[in-house]
């Protein structure tokens, strides 16, 4: 089973990104996410139509998803932001 992930409102993002996995706050990184690289990705959502016969079809649908790769002392991190972007995720 995979690893729990924690959620919260877009609004929250750049506050939240401020702060590691560890809960402590990230040393060389303010939580200006523009100054991040945006980097996206396209997954599918796909449905079998009528799943009971053999001829059944199945319709894939694209979801645009978007990340930031900031950096901090530590090195780099990425953060899912979606929402924030104002996209509309899956």
């Amino acid at each position: 089973m995979a690893p729990f992930v924690e959620t919260w409102p877009a609004r929250e993002l750049e506050f939240r990104s401020q702060v590691s996995l560890k809960g402590n706050k990230r040393k060389g990184f303010d939580g200006d996410l523009k100054g991040c690289e945006l980097l996206e990705m396209l997954q599918y959502k796909c449905e079998v139509e009528k799943p009971i016969t053999k001829e059944s079809v199945t319709r894939c649908w694209p979801i645009e998803r978007m990340f930031r790769r900031c950096v901090d002392r530590n090195g780099s991190f990425m953060l899912e932001t979606t929402a924030w972007e104002g996209k509309k995720g899956g």
